[in-house]
């Protein structure tokens, strides 16, 4: 699965066995309201604001979808409302190919967003540099819209271009054209430095566990694992306790997610790979998300070294929750620990092996060696 905008952000589409939730055509909004006056207030002021209000547009339903949004937006950067045709958009992100931008996002708590091109993708080339901060989307503001919906945003038919307004490290801002390509980048990617193999993990989607598999199928298994995760922004829960379960044998804590009135732990349910020990994983201050708990699951658990700069201390997790009329809800539904009870949700998580702000790939090599 790839996306035009690879997510900062932790999202795992949740879908209950009885499908949506229960909603207008189950019940009317009146009929809920009965028994419960938080929702008899809503009704009577949606009702209201919707048939005396000058500035109403006459729309209950978007009504509801702004409040949502916006009452989400400032209790958590990382929660939002998405219409119904958001939903079909961001859906559509989430398949197959896509024609996009080239980048990576990263929502910070305090709910900017930053953009972060790939080498030599549209963005780069259209002039927009690494950690510059996105203000909008064709027009359309990004503070307090979910990065799902960025996504959706961005994409669209190959060799459209889409406006991108864009403020510097000095805050100033300027307007960037980019054309909309093609993109079917793997998440996961080898390269050598020195006489070393690393490899890259960009994005846990649902292709990262095959792929590391294979790349490391071809690898002599008498050599250490590196494994480069610098500014991956996270991806798929489930993906990522997958992919922690090569590396780790059967009954291993991989995190726990602390949610309302219930603490849930994964364990490692199969025996791993037989590989040289220990694996190296390299950090930034832009690995969040599914990447930290990646991190955290084999270092906490003896089979890892991880060498760079603090995390960046996304530890929560998201669900996306359908709703009857073809809108979803994503929500911040939990907090990830690790399996040395390390709640890292914005602090990050420390490299065992820091180094400088900055550093090259070479120094991070050379303090990989250090460590063997």
């Amino acid at each position: 699965m790839n996306k035009a905008m690879l997510l900062a952000v932790l999202v795992t589409p949740l879908v209950s066995a009885s499908g949506p939730t229960r909603g207008p055509s189950d019940c009317p909004l009146d009929c809920a309201a009965q028994s419960d006056p938080a929702l008899q207030l809503y009704a009577q002021a949606l009702s209201l604001i919707s048939t005396k209000a000058v500035f109403a547009r006459g729309d209950p339903l978007q009504i509801v979808g702004e409040t949502l949004g916006d009452y989400l937006a400032t209790q958590d950067p990382y929660s939002g409302f998405l219409t119904r045709d958001e939903y079909v958009a961001y859906l559509g992100v989430r398949n197959g190919h896509y024609s996009g931008v080239g980048a990576d996002l990263e929502r910070r708590r305090d709910g900017t967003t930053l953009f972060y091109p790939y080498p030599q993708g549209p963005a780069a080339r259209a002039g927009i540099r690494s950690g510059e901060q996105l203000l909008a989307i064709d027009g359309q503001r990004v503070r307090g819209k979910p990065l799902a919906l960025l996504a959706a945003l961005a994409t669209g038919q190959a060799g459209t271009q889409v406006r991108l307004q864009i403020a510097d490290a000095r805050g100033a801002v300027r307007e960037v054209s980019v054309t909309r390509e093609t993109l079917d980048a793997s998440p996961v990617s080898d390269y050598t430095v020195g006489d070393m193999h690393v490899l890259k993990i960009t994005d846990f989607t649902s292709s990262t566990l095959s792929d590391v598999k294979a790349t490391l199928s071809r690898w002599d298994r008498n050599m250490p694992v590196i494994i480069d995760l610098r500014d991956c922004g996270g991806g798929d829960f489930y993906t990522a306790i997958d992919t922690a379960m090569l590396f780790l044998t059967s009954g291993m804590p991989i995190v726990s997610v602390i949610q309302r009135g219930l603490t849930q732990t994964y364990t490692s349910t199969t025996a791993g790979l037989a590989l040289a020990q220990p694996v190296f994983l390299w950090q930034s201050e832009h690995t969040a998300s599914a990447a930290e708990l990646f991190i955290g699951a084999l270092t906490d658990n003896g089979r890892a070294i991880s060498i760079g700069r603090t995390s960046a201390g996304k530890g929560s997790r998201q669900d996306i929750l359908p709703l009857s009329d073809g809108s979803a809800l994503i929500l911040t539904t939990g907090y990830l620990v690790t399996p040395q009870g390390v709640r890292f949700d914005g602090q990050g998580l420390a490299p065992q092996r820091p180094v400088m702000d900055g550093a090259a790939t070479t120094i991070y090599l050379q303090a990989t060696v250090a460590t063997e």
